[in-house]
């Protein structure tokens, strides 16, 4: 009987996870992660309430080998760039997402059966809201992800961010197993039983009215400036040509030709992706740079214009000043220094500012908490340009086109986080830029759904999203989240588009996610009571 179970339980398991990655994007099956958690919230109720021996432990391995399933369908293209680093970042994703049904399961003991499964939902959000936060961050697979293909369904995230639409999955997730609970009476029953249809009705109230909500909410219409922004898409293999010497001078001119194919004197805005500029510039030699000087030719012809476009960058520190965690010795001249991932914003006179990204990819362009952490940064993979922990940013800054245009400029990685673009919205930003390299990754899903993230952080923002991509998906997308024109996957082209401007702050840009806080100090709180009931128990025995 205990065998049959477990077979039964593993197969449970082995359906959940893979009914969620037929919900995340790039698929459109999005309904299906309405009813994927009900499979693991059965097999916990069961262990629950046949107290099976080890339960803790039989539990743990039913939700891990659900979400081992999940992240290794859903984001398998890791493995493209290191094949260890997909192994590390899947296994450690999956064990992260166990541990809220299981801290779920232990305190339901000692707290009130009948609202018990509104713990699980608090401890989620507070799993996903450390996921947030911490150096080992990888939002990823964060549920409130799966609606951007859906962004007719989403319109409130302008008030709630990602963690709202998690809230939603789960709250439906929940609602719907306590129906099919009801089910499980003979059909006589239920017929007679008047809570079934007021649970039915419930649940299709949880279901339904947040998409009508999504549909009644008037997003502005944004007047088009007769400006216009160029975003390049240069098409460049990041693996054999994108950081070899030998092809530099050629990508800068591609840069330059694809760009003269769109710009013209109502241009204000040119947008290169991520390491556009690959050859590691010193930030306090800019000006005299070669490349430098070769693109401010281009602009001089439409003084206007400002480019921004991403690069590899380095700054010594000056004698006597203080070292960052991350600063790298340099033998030759005894002296320190800091490589950056950066993004440059140029004029035709050579003026220029930069921003250093701050939201590191763990693994690959940080060591996780570098001052503890430092000695084992050989061990940071290399995907070109300077490997090892790079510098970053400690607060976020915009950049000032004009008198009108102020950018976000978002490094890659960093548009996966509502959050802290709305650090940048509080500054003034009107429009976000993204710049990015996801050649990386290959024709999988990857590409296709970092691009699809962008839409989340159009409507959370409500800003014009300007997308520059090395290659994959560059794109324009309006602050409803629809998507106005896009390249595609391999393909060397340019896009011109009227830009779009809005200065009124959304609730999620000044608030951020507090969803995720609230339930936190919910979760400390459920913790509390429950250890405290623990050892009163213990002290009566």
């Amino acid at each position: 009987m205990e065998k049959n179970r477990n077979l039964y339980f593993t197969g449970l398991s082995i359906f959940t996870g893979t009914v969620l990655w037929m919900a995340w994007p790039p698929k459109h099956y999005v309904f299906l992660i309405f009813f994927a958690f009900i499979p693991l919230l059965y097999i916990e109720q069961d262990f629950y309430r046949k107290k099976i021996y080890r339960s803790e432990l039989k539990l743990f391995l039913f939700s891990f080998l659900t979400f081992l399933i999940w992240n290794a369908l859903t984001t398998y293209w890791l493995y493209n760039a290191t094949l260890e680093g997909a192994f590390m970042a899947i296994f450690i994703n999956s064990l992260l997402m166990s541990l809220p049904l299981l801290l779920f399961h232990k305190v339901k003991r000692y707290l009130k059966k009948e609202i018990s499964l509104i713990y699980f939902i608090c401890f989620w959000l507070s799993y996903e809201l450390l996921h947030l936060s911490w150096d080992f961050s990888w939002p990823w697979l964060h549920l409130g992800n799966a609606f951007a293909v859906k962004p007719e369904w989403i319109q409130w995230y302008e008030y709630t961010g990602i963690l709202g639409g998690t809230f939603w999955i789960l709250l439906v997730n929940i609602s719907v197993f306590y129906l099919l609970k009801r089910l499980n009476k003979s059909i006589k029953r239920i017929v007679k039983d008047s809570t079934f249809y007021l649970r039915f009705i419930l649940v299709a109230f949880v279901v339904i009215v947040p998409i009508i909500i999504s549909n009644l909410i008037k997003v502005e219409t944004l007047e088009q400036s007769p400006k216009n922004v160029v975003i390049v898409q240069p098409n460049v293999d990041p693996y054999s040509e994108k950081f070899a010497s030998g092809t530099y001078q050629e990508q800068i001119e591609n840069l330059l030709n694809l760009s003269r194919k769109n710009i013209d004197s109502n241009t204000v805005l040119l947008v290169w992706p991520e390491t556009a500029i690959s050859r590691p510039v010193d930030e306090n030699q800019l000006k005299s740079n070669n490349s430098m000087i070769l693109i401010s030719r281009l602009l001089k012809q439409y003084p206007n214009i400002k480019l921004i476009a991403g690069m590899d960058s380095y700054r010594f520190f000056k004698k006597g000043e203080e070292l960052s965690p991350t600063a790298r010795f340099y033998k030759s001249d005894s002296t320190y220094y800091d490589s950056y991932n950066s993004a440059l914003m140029l004029d035709h006179n050579l003026n220029y500012e930069i921003y250093h990204k701050s939201r590191l990819v763990p693994g690959v362009e940080q060591m996780p908490y570098p001052k503890t952490f430092k000695f084992l940064e050989k061990l940071i993979i290399d995907l070109g340009g300077t490997s090892g922990s790079l510098g970053r940013q400690k607060e976020a800054s915009i950049f000032k086109i004009n008198d009108d245009i102020k950018v976000a400029p978002i490094i890659c990685y960093e548009s996966v986080y509502g959050d802290y673009l709305g650090d940048f919205v509080m500054k003034g930003a009107n429009i976000i830029t993204i710049i990015t390299n996801d050649g990386w990754w290959g024709d999988t899903p990857g590409y296709k759904q970092h691009y699809l993230y962008s839409v989340l952080r159009a409507i959370e923002m409500r800003r014009n999203v300007i997308r520059s991509a090395n290659t994959g998906v560059s794109c324009y997308v309006n602050s409803k989240g629809e998507i106005i024109q896009k390249t595609n996957w391999w393909e060397r082209a340019t896009i011109k588009q009227k830009i779009s401007l809005n200065n009124k702050i959304t609730f999620y840009a000044n608030a951020g996610d507090y969803i995720g806080r609230i339930a936190s100090l919910i979760s400390i709180l459920i913790l509390l009571v429950a250890i405290v009931r623990r050892f009163s128990r213990k002290s009566l025995i």
